[in-house]
């Protein structure tokens, strides 16, 4: 249905699936559900169940952090879903869009913009924790996986990538709230961090986006943002086998793969509102900026993951070798052909199934995520207009139309303290 761009019957398939999610996937649920709304220009809905999800999520990262040396013993299909480091900036993000959308910027968006601040920082300690437990509780096996991985990755133990789009509706957030100085600390973060990161957030020319700091409410009272594509999802790879105490270990690890990102280009336009209803004379035209490959940040940040998930499943795994080893010995020292030797043999091969079942990758992922974002601002009189936003993807003999988004009505009135936002998807 995402792949169709069908979000009316993705949203009725999840309205009534909530049973097939169960109470560890609620958090997934509410996460799928609030994107397939803010696609469905449902704002309201969006935060609703963008609000529940963040709401679970602080639950469930508070029990993880409190007990996180039991935690890496579980397999971690077994556990409540706890977002990725990028699907948890992800959720303010969005709401941060719905909120324009609504036209709430002061104790709206503002609100996720700081929230948004706030859990970078809290990620990195997340990271950072999770890495001290493998460290410190861990095989030593485990412990030179993780440091060859790291390695291996580039890993900056803890330096998350910062949404660049959540960093610019923050700037914009703020300016239109007053708030200059958070405007201008938004603007910098901004800029740093496509500097910083380079082609982990796309292809960005941080030139794009230096006036952002500079901007006032009277430069800029509309609003454009393009969403596109489709996010990657977790598949599962195979790692092994690994002996360990004479046993052969097989496990699975979640791979991002996937996705689309088919738009080269967008622009907003804005046209009068003719005769009959329909569009009259173009009145403004903005060519938008790329902010943000978000296909390639959450995989970026996965692989930052990658290496404390290598480790925590191999300890896992080399837990349960060796119950499975000494069931083995216990088997052979007692061999005598009866029917309690059988038992005990039965037990061992039960033991070994057990490890490979369990020791399945969690591909849980947020689906419905879009996969690249372009932005841009315009000005307008107050009027009542028509406003849209077309893509163009790279057909090989130049940048082609291949979507426009519907008509949307608006009105700019006099004296206008909040923005007029159109945030519009195309899933390709």
């Amino acid at each position: 249905m995402h792949a169709n761009g069908d979000y009316v019957a993705a949203a009725e398939e999840l309205d009534a699936s909530t049973d097939l999610y169960g109470e560890k996937e609620r958090t997934l649920w509410d996460l799928e559900r609030g994107a397939v709304a803010l696609a469905l220009d449902d704002p309201d809905g969006t935060i609703q169940a963008l609000s529940h999800a963040e709401d679970l999520i602080e639950v469930t990262l508070g029990h993880s952090l409190g007990d996180e040396a039991a935690r890496w013993l579980l397999n971690d299909r077994v556990l409540p879903y706890l977002p990725s480091a990028y699907e948890d900036q992800y959720v303010n993000v969005l709401k941060l869009l719905a909120q324009l959308e609504r036209g709430e910027i002061s104790g709206g968006a503002t609100v996720e913009a700081r929230r948004m601040a706030t859990k970078a920082n809290v990620l990195r300690d997340r990271y950072l924790d999770a890495r001290r437990v493998i460290v410190d509780e861990g095989l030593d096996e485990a412990t030179g996986l993780l440091e060859q991985r790291e390695a291996v990755s580039g890993t900056t133990r803890g330096e998350f990538v910062e949404s660049p789009l959540g960093l610019y509706l923050s700037a914009f957030s703020f300016m239109h709230a007053g708030d200059v100085d958070d405007q201008g600390v938004a603007a910098r973060r901004l800029e740093s961090v496509i500097v910083a990161q380079g082609p982990l957030v796309g292809d960005i020319d941080e030139r794009d986006f230096a006036h952002v700091g500079e901007l006032r409410p009277d430069d800029a009272n509309v609003l454009f943002v393009a969403l596109s594509g489709r996010g990657p999802t977790k598949e599962a790879e195979r790692v092994g086998p690994l002996i360990i105490y004479e046993v052969s270990v097989y496990f699975e690890v979640p791979i991002l793969r996937g996705g689309s990102g088919e738009v080269a280009a967008a622009r907003g336009v804005v046209y009068e509102i003719g005769p009959e209803g329909g569009p009259g004379a173009e009145v403004l035209r903005v060519d938008l900026d790329l902010i943000e490959d978000l296909r390639s940040v959450a995989i970026a940040n996965h692989e930052r993951q990658l290496p404390l998930i290598y480790a925590r499943t191999l300890i896992r795994a080399g837990a349960k070798a060796a119950g499975a080893y000494a069931l083995t010995q216990v088997a052979k020292e007692n061999s005598s052909g009866d029917t309690e030797t059988a038992l005990q043999i039965g037990s061992v091969i039960g033991g070994l199934i057990y490890q490979m079942a369990t020791e399945r990758a969690d591909l849980r992922s947020w689906t419905f995520l879009p996969g690249k974002a372009h932005v841009g601002t315009g000005r307008l009189d107050p009027g009542r207009y028509l406003m849209r936003i077309e893509y163009g993807a790279d057909v090989g003999t130049g940048l082609g139309e291949v979507y426009a988004s519907p008509w949307r009505e608006i009105e700019i009135p006099d004296g206008a303290s909040a923005p007029a936002t159109l945030v519009e998807h195309y899933w390709r």
